[in-house]
């Protein structure tokens, strides 16, 4: 990501100027929590220089650094408190955590959530540990080897994920002729697992992606609205969204190493999601990297949470419907995002916070 030294010699009053509005916003979308309820939201952490550590059996969290001037907020804990948040979640930046404090976290029950720069997950600590019930493996084991589990399965996902696809495009992308024809793929492909043609889970895919490639045409011409653009120029072809494929991939239709902003939005919302369903499996004893669909789909495999993504698949259209509200209701500035030496677009600290909230 863009130092906050550079950040602020290219144009200091544009990078303060909005992550001051980001981080106003964010707390703003905190849901009102009544005297004897428990806090519900995450504490998003980031910048540098945060600190979180132990003084008087108080877990003591100090943000870091995101732009010049900025007052560093401070947050106080006590053990049993109801302030205390379910998840803590450090996105990029730099900053130390002690040892007192991460059996302080333990201690109280929460979950820990490291996300790196990029948007991946990188860590994640529960107070459970990874203590997986023994018949729930058996299963996934069972169900991905067994050919009419795992259709039964893939059924079920790749159905939840249509439904949801067809409410996302509705609802949240403008009428015309792509949003018509995702739709229509989208409802026949509904059709086709219920005259029970999707036989193989190779079928069912296979109608799945045609249905998810009209999905992405259909954010074709999706204008972003831009503010200061003299301020702080941006590449034209960031106004308007081409393909979920990242030109910085080759031929390939990849999604990582985002071209543009609207990609690198999403990869980040989704690494919080495959986070989320990380800690989900976990929590309800399965292994999250014993994947039934994804499974062996992966050139690093042995690291990837394969399951994770089978649980996320029906909520990426619910996550689509987050970005593409966002892109509704704001106007952005270039300095929201940082065009890196290859091509690469990251997420600014300020927006990475509501990114994260949302």
């Amino acid at each position: 990501m863009l130092s906050l030294i550079d950040a602020e010699k290219s144009n200091p009053d544009e990078w303060a100027e909005r992550c001051r509005y980001w981080e106003s916003a964010a707390e703003a979308d905190k849901p009102a929590r009544k005297r004897r309820e428990k806090q519900s939201a995450p504490l998003i952490i980031t910048g540098y220089g945060f600190v979180i550590s132990v003084d008087k059996k108080r877990l003591i969290i100090r943000g870091g650094l995101t732009h010049y001037p900025h007052k560093l907020a401070e947050q106080v804990f006590y053990k049993g408190s109801l302030d205390l948040p379910p998840r803590i979640v450090i996105v990029d930046g730099k900053g130390t955590i002690s040892i007192d404090s991460l059996d302080w976290i333990s201690e109280q029950g929460l979950t820990l959530i490291r996300i790196k720069y990029d948007g991946t997950s990188a860590i994640i600590m529960s107070p459970n540990g990874f203590a997986a019930d023994p018949d729930k493996v058996a299963w996934q084991y069972a169900t991905r080897s067994d050919p009419a589990a795992k259709l039964a399965f893939a059924t079920k996902v790749t159905r939840e994920k249509l439904v949801a696809s067809i409410e996302t495009l509705e609802k949240f992308i403008p009428p015309s002729k792509f949003q018509e024809q995702a739709i229509n793929a989208a409802q026949g492909c509904l059709d086709f697992i219920k005259r029970g043609e999707a036989d193989t889970p190779s079928k069912l895919l296979g109608q799945e992606g045609k249905a998810a490639s009209f999905y992405w045409r259909a954010w074709q011409g999706i204008d972003m609205k831009w503010r200061a653009t003299s301020r702080h120029p941006i590449p034209d072809e960031w106004r308007t969204y081409l393909s979920r494929s990242s030109i910085n991939t080759g031929v390939k239709p990849k999604n990582w190493n985002a071209a543009h902003p609207i990609n690198a939005m999403l990869n980040y919302a989704y690494a919080g999601l495959l986070t989320k369903m990380k800690i989900q499996a976990i929590c309800d004893g399965y292994d999250p990297m014993i994947g039934i669909l994804h499974d062996q789909r992966h050139k690093e495999k042995e690291i990837t949470a394969s399951f994770a993504l089978d649980l996320m698949e029906p909520h990426r259209p619910v996550v689509d419907r987050g970005i593409l509200k966002l892109i509704r209701d704001e106007t952005f500035s270039g300095a929201d995002f940082d065009l890196q030496s290859d091509g690469v677009v990251r997420v600014g600290p300020g927006l990475v916070r509501r990114l994260s909230a949302t």
